[in-house]
């Protein structure tokens, strides 16, 4: 017997894999993807580590101020506090793994960048990167301490056994052989998010979100998040997703994700419906607009029209030290039409010359947005692309996962974007996802290592 099951071996779990064995506790990494290093987001992000948008080392009651006015207040209080006081020593900790951060510009938020740095270059993996090296680094870390990790394996089943206190985890793998169970006194659950599921995607956010481009690696089909709730957990947040704006493009090629992204673009410019009418909205953030399309009937049916002004402006916003759509939208071959006149726009668009025109005008009469005035006119195919589901299970400040009336469940704990009560806010608020997967999986693992030490007392 463990005294640990991690199901899912990303950056949470994995991050709690070796702290527990740290800690003295033995842990088995269950990983449902075949090839080492398991399929997960962290490997082709971005690689900014930020909490909130200020860096890790920022202090802690500024980064609770930032956590607060991020999410407009609605990040669960007690994980606020938990975030902020452990920002500081988590980046520590992975330096002290050997895993290297260098700054990206002088922004804040770039300050801990996983170097070398990672170009956006859509679901594949580059070893030659921070991203991917800090994920080998903590398998060989795990690995070495004497951690166990079994590839290609799918958890199906959680039980707790009331009289033992002990968890029952039945997995499978991907070769046809019978399911296999291991036994230990706690589970952590790391498996990312749903937004790889499109029926789950269809039941919390929108009947046709499945429809979103997918900006993310295809392993996060929320299994541990059904198998906790069927163990009883409390969720919340699971109508919101994080994600940018992107080329129609990405539905098909991974050229055109995660980068450029095109926010800047439709919160400036008019984003118009399939059949040339304006979509109207009030979002002030691209993460806002994409849960809005998402929850929309047609998530794949809108373009972006805007003028020469705003292509040489908001075409040309680089926030992120990474691909902008002017020019690599074009020079990637997305779709991407220009004529001199609006009427000749929506021909090429396949519109009404007089549906386009009127939502031209419908939009420049709004005091919020950047009217469309300057020839050539431009229009670009977009479509929500989802990096990863906000909501997931309840937890308290032990990253213990809890009922919906908040009481413990004894040994179950989990981490990452399987964790609800982080992102979110009226306006898409995003807290910074490994940041997040790292703290909370060295909280779980020292919560469990505690409760370990009191039991044997």
């Amino acid at each position: 017997m463990f005294d640990t099951v991690v199901v899912g071996g990303g950056l949470g779990g994995l991050v709690a894999g070796v702290r527990l064995q740290e800690l003295d506790l033995s842990a088995l990494v269950l990983e449902k993807g075949a090839e080492d290093g398991g399929l997960n987001n962290a490997r082709i992000s971005g690689g900014l580590i930020h909490l909130a948008w200020g860096a890790m080392d920022e202090g802690r009651d500024i980064l609770r101020e930032r956590l607060e006015t991020e999410t407009d207040g609605e990040i669960d209080p007690v994980l606020a506090d938990v975030l902020a006081d452990n920002a500081g020593r988590a980046i520590e900790w992975i330096h002290d793994l050997g895993i290297a951060t260098q700054a990206k510009s002088d922004v804040i938020y770039q300050r801990h960048a996983l170097y070398p740095h990672r170009p956006g270059t859509g679901r594949r993996i580059r070893p030659e990167f921070g991203p991917d090296r800090m994920i080998t680094t903590l398998y060989r870390t795990f690995r070495e301490s004497g951690g166990t990790i079994e590839l290609d394996a799918s958890v199906t089943d959680l039980q707790r056994d009331a009289t033992t206190g002990t968890w029952t985890v039945t997995y499978r793998s991907g070769d046809g052989s019978p399911d296999k169970t291991v036994t230990a006194r706690s589970v952590v659950v790391a498996d990312g998010g749903f937004q790889a599921n499109a029926e789950l995607l269809s039941r919390y956010v929108g009947p046709n979100a499945g429809l979103c481009a997918l900006r993310a690696m295809t392993s996060a089909t929320g299994d541990g998040l059904q198998m906790m709730l069927a163990a009883g957990a409390g969720a919340t947040g699971l109508g919101r997703v994080y994600g940018h704006m992107v080329s129609i493009n990405a539905l098909v090629d991974d050229e055109f994700w995660p980068y450029p992204a095109l926010d800047k673009l439709c919160l400036q410019g008019a984003l118009v419906a399939r059949d040339g009418a304006l979509f109207e909205h009030v979002t002030s953030t691209g993460v806002e607009l994409v849960t809005l399309l998402a929850r929309a009937e047609d998530p794949r049916g809108y373009a972006v029209v805007f003028d020469d002004d705003l292509w040489n402006t908001a075409g040309r916003d680089n926030p992120y030290n990474t691909a902008v759509p002017n020019p690599d939208l074009v020079d990637r071959g997305g779709h991407f039409v220009s004529a001199d006149s609006l009427d000749d726009l929506a021909k090429e668009l396949g519109v009404d010359p007089a549906v386009l025109s009127a939502a031209v005008e419908a939009h420049n009469a709004q005091p919020t947005r950047r009217p469309i005035t300057q020839a050539p006119f431009h229009a670009a195919r977009v479509v929500p692309g989802i990096t990863f589901t906000m909501g997931g299970v309840l937890v308290d400040g032990d990253a213990n996962v809890l009922t919906p009336d908040r009481h413990p469940i004894p040994g179950l704990f989990a981490t990452g974007s399987t964790v609800g009560g982080v992102h979110g806010g009226p306006h898409g608020g995003y807290v910074g996802g490994l940041a997040v997967a790292i703290e909370l999986g060295l909280v779980a693992a020292e919560s469990i290592a505690q409760a370990d030490q009191k039991a044997g007392a």
